[in-house]
């Protein structure tokens, strides 16, 4: 289940890293007011600064669910074997 939170995680962000808004930034110059086109480039800029950080914190959180069932996994192996243990030295 881990594991899909996981994946699903990476599904959802994968147009998130593409986020490319340097040709809208570009078109800042066609309105003919410095103002306005500034505050323009200055949203791309941040709109691109956050997708990133949004891309890197989702990769981050799958990455930590990853290891979370790989651990779950482990543990519940190790009770299995030392149950089976137990039960054969009780034979």
């Amino acid at each position: 289940m881990l594991k899909k939170g996981a994946s699903d995680i990476l599904e959802t962000l994968t147009p998130v890293k593409k986020v490319d808004l340097g040709d809208q930034a570009d078109m800042g110059e066609d309105i003919g007011d410095d103002t306005a086109a500034t505050a323009l480039v200055t949203f791309c800029a941040t709109w691109e600064l956050g997708a990133g950080l949004l891309s890197d914190c989702g990769a981050t959180l799958a990455e930590g669910l990853n290891s979370a069932d790989s651990d779950y996994d482990a543990t519940d192996h190790a009770i299995r074997d030392a149950v089976n243990s137990v039960k054969s030295n009780l034979r």
